[in-house]
């Protein structure tokens, strides 16, 4: 096919696209979802697009008894119409990551309240159910923040395992508190089968002196199973161990007198692709699903929501497979579902795979139908 009759393929497609599109309901919500479509496939090349003016506040309030903080985006120069709590995903970062920061930055220039919630378990590394909490916490307190005035409703959006969370935090919420809607952005289905495939060796992929994005995983799972291992200067040793490879920091040496069990950890955190450690897999996988599986599962709260959810994920997610959010639509059983997996969306970088030709124009229009899902339930 000759360059010329490719662009006018390309071309047809967008004009039926947006003919399409348009024709599907208001002028405003069809031209809000191409605003936040440029602005996400901005984002995913790693550009920050240019939007409208934004205000970016602290937010301080009092839950249980100890403050807590988030960072709250609006509008400049008009009232928000729309709101959403977005959750970070674990990161060192939270919610000042600069991608998140970037997305809330996008969504809060097309008028929504955005609030990030700082979360300092998932700053540490830490998935814990006690998350929830401080979830339902800041979406009750979204109609009390400076420039909510004329938002009737909020929705819920996570990031990663905070995409699970929100999930499992909107399936909660109490008659009257339900967010319009829940998006999550990779999320898991099933943590348990995650974590095998972090802990399983597999052909080489990373050049030598780097680790595979899925070795994410297995650190803060690791790190989530410390309490194996006695107290004392091994478990210091392997938590600052662990923090160093989440932080691509220089690696602490082994202290000369670091114990055979604690080595082991240490060998197994390190390994190449192509190999393992079973035995202590198996330990480590038991032991997290004995203390977590039931708290941190999904499955109830899929079973039980009842407001739209809408599941996003990379196809190329090398984190947290994009089978995940494929079974977890299968466990939605009361609420309308909306799924995409897609070239344009990743997990922790930048998108590598610049989809070309009528793959980008498919999954531009699939995009497309997504983001207007999303804008009508949000209104």
């Amino acid at each position: 096919m000759s360059p010329r009759r490719g662009a006018g393929k390309r071309l047809l497609a967008g004009v039926l696209l947006l003919a399409g599109l348009a024709a599907l309901g208001p002028a405003g919500d069809f031209a809000l979802t191409l605003r936040l479509l440029r602005g996400l496939y901005a984002l995913a090349r790693g550009h920050a697009a240019q939007g409208s003016p934004v205000v970016e506040t602290r937010v301080r309030r009092t839950m249980a008894g100890r403050e807590v903080e988030a960072v709250l985006y609006r509008p400049l120069g008009s009232p928000a119409g729309r709101g959403v709590v977005l959750v970070p995903g674990v990161s060192e970062l939270g919610c000042n990551h600069p991608r998140l920061a970037a997305l809330a930055r996008i969504l809060a220039g097309n008028g929504f309240l955005v609030l990030t919630p700082d979360i300092p378990s998932l700053r540490e590394f830490r998935v814990e159910p006690e998350a929830v909490e401080t979830i339902s916490f800041w979406h009750a307190q979204m109609r009390s923040l400076e420039g909510a005035s004329r938002v009737a409703s909020s929705g819920l959006a996570g990031i990663s395992f905070s995409g699970t969370l929100a999930l499992i935090a909107a399936a909660k919420a109490e008659a009257g508190r339900a967010p319009a809607f829940v998006l999550a952005v990779g999320a898991y289905s099933d943590l348990g089968r995650c974590i095998r495939w972090w802990f399983e060796p597999g052909p080489v992929t990373a050049a030598p002196g780097t680790y595979p994005t899925r070795y994410y995983g297995r650190w803060v799972a690791m790190l989530a199973a410390l309490d194996l291992l006695p107290e004392g200067n091994d478990r210091r040793y392997l938590a600052q161990l662990l923090r160093s490879l989440l932080l691509q920091k220089d690696t602490p040496p082994a202290p000369p007198c670091i114990g055979n069990e604690a080595a082991r950890w240490r060998r197994f955190a390190c390994a190449r692709e192509d190999e393992g450690d079973p035995q202590l897999a198996r330990q480590i996988l038991a032991h997290l699903l004995a203390r977590d599986a039931a708290r941190l599962s999904p499955d109830h709260a899929a079973a039980e929501i009842a407001c739209p959810v809408f599941l996003a994920h990379g196809a190329y997610d090398d984190l947290i497979p994009p089978a995940e959010s494929l079974d977890l639509e299968r466990k939605i059983l009361r609420a309308p579902c909306h799924l995409i997996i897609s070239p344009f969306l990743t997990h922790t970088h930048p998108a590598e795979h610049e989809p070309g030709g009528w793959e980008k124009a498919r999954a531009s229009l699939r995009m497309s139908l997504f983001l207007y899902r999303l804008v009508r339930a949000s209104r």
